[in-house]
């Protein structure tokens, strides 16, 4: 199942069909057995079509044409196998074989409204999408054992598990002879247990190790910037230690907690307050140094004109967005011949201009969004 990434918003950033795009939201309930998201999705369609009136003939009828490939692409009464929610783009066109992008979120869209009609994609929520989808690693620790998962949107998979093998016949072939003199004996024992402990603490020690050098293969491999570990701390830090400081790849705690034997099932809700812990404690120091550094006049901008200023200059680095403000506006319905106007809202101009200069955008939510609040939901890192 492919979710959507940063690289397919960049590939959409471009897209204009000569007659517009219908951007769709979606958030689908497969137990809702009243269908509530289906009637949501052929209301918000509606609402496309209600204004048609202003458009001309041939664009009216491609919009038409568009709206009841959208609706009966969701009509398969069969609907269990439906993924939590879906983000779609279909080009207005009367033709059935006009293009069309969709991708499985697993995640409900932050985005109030289903479907807009606008000359180009509607992009700020799929970028909000994009980046909770982002896959990351999961490694759960011990002293003899690692197993490494990868969390996406709504599942845990396991890929690897590796286990410290102690073959304890060689160890009793190198314990110390019995000796007639019980003190020397004792002496003996007691050395050879020591250096059976300095062994068997080293063989941990290169263990954690070369399981850390497999996971930075693993995360190159499959396109991971984060792994969440979770072990006692001495695991940790050897874990860790064995990460090579590249900065593509970070390793955060996900909790000192010994986990190693806990079913898939158990560990997904560890893994997901984590990842929630994680994120918004980035998220928070974010929002925090932005609006610190542009209170000392420094490298960052708050509020929608200094930012908006920053972004055409091109010295924006990364753009926070609130989500639950900034997404689209507020209540505005997108009209096909005002499509920059539509957004002014909302952040759809902003996070275009950030895309095409280069910059990272995040959207963040609840109590670390709250400093953003008085700036209009907005604020930015600079570049200089």
């Amino acid at each position: 199942m492919s979710f959507p990434s940063f690289e397919d918003v960049r590939e959409l950033l471009g897209w204009r069909p000569s007659l517009g795009v219908v951007s769709v939201y979606l958030e689908i309930d497969p137990a809702d057995r009243g269908g509530a998201w289906h009637t949501e999705l052929r209301n918000g369609l509606a609402e496309l079509l209600e204004g048609d009136g202003e458009l001309d003939h041939q664009t009216r009828v491609a919009l038409r044409a568009s709206a009841k490939r959208v609706a009966d692409r969701f009509d398969d009464p069969d609907r269990a196998n439906l993924p939590r929610g879906k983000a779609g783009f279909v080009e207005v066109a009367a033709d059935r074989g006009a293009s069309e992008r969709w991708w499985p979120t697993q995640i409900a869209p932050r985005s109030p409204a289903v479907a807009y009609l606008t000359r180009e994609p509607v992009l700020a929520p799929l970028v909000d999408l994009a980046g909770r989808c982002v896959p990351r690693g999961v490694a759960i620790l011990s002293a003899e054992r690692v197993r490494l998962l990868e969390r996406g949107p709504g599942r845990l998979r396991e890929l690897r598990d590796w286990e410290l093998t102690l073959i304890s016949d060689d160890w009793r072939e190198r314990k110390a002879p019995m000796v007639s003199n019980p003190a020397a004996g004792r002496a003996v024992s007691a050395a050879g247990h020591d250096q059976y402990d300095e062994r068997l603490e080293a063989n941990r020690h290169r263990f954690l190790g070369e399981c850390g050098r497999l996971v930075a293969e693993a995360a190159a491999e499959r396109g991971w910037s984060q792994v969440l570990a979770f072990g006692a701390p001495p695991d940790l830090g050897r874990f860790r230690d064995a990460i090579p400081s590249s900065g593509s790849l970070s390793v955060d705690a996900g909790a000192e907690a010994d986990l190693i034997s806990e079913p898939r099932e158990t560990l997904r809700e560890q893994v997901e307050e984590a990842v929630a812990r994680v994120d918004g404690e980035r998220d928070r120091a974010l929002v925090e140094r932005a609006l610190e550094e542009s209170r000392a006049g420094g490298r960052g901008a708050a509020g929608r004109q200094e930012t908006s200023a920053a972004l055409v200059e091109g010295r924006v680095d990364h753009l926070l967005l609130d989500a639950a403000l900034a997404l689209f506006g507020d209540g505005v319905r997108p009209a096909l011949d005002a499509a920059s106007d539509a957004g002014t809202a909302g952040s759809e101009p902003l996070v275009r201009s950030a895309l095409a200069g280069g910059a990272r955008v995040t959207a963040v939510a609840g109590d670390v969004a709250a400093p953003l609040q008085p700036f209009d939901g907005v604020a930015a890192l600079l570049r200089y």
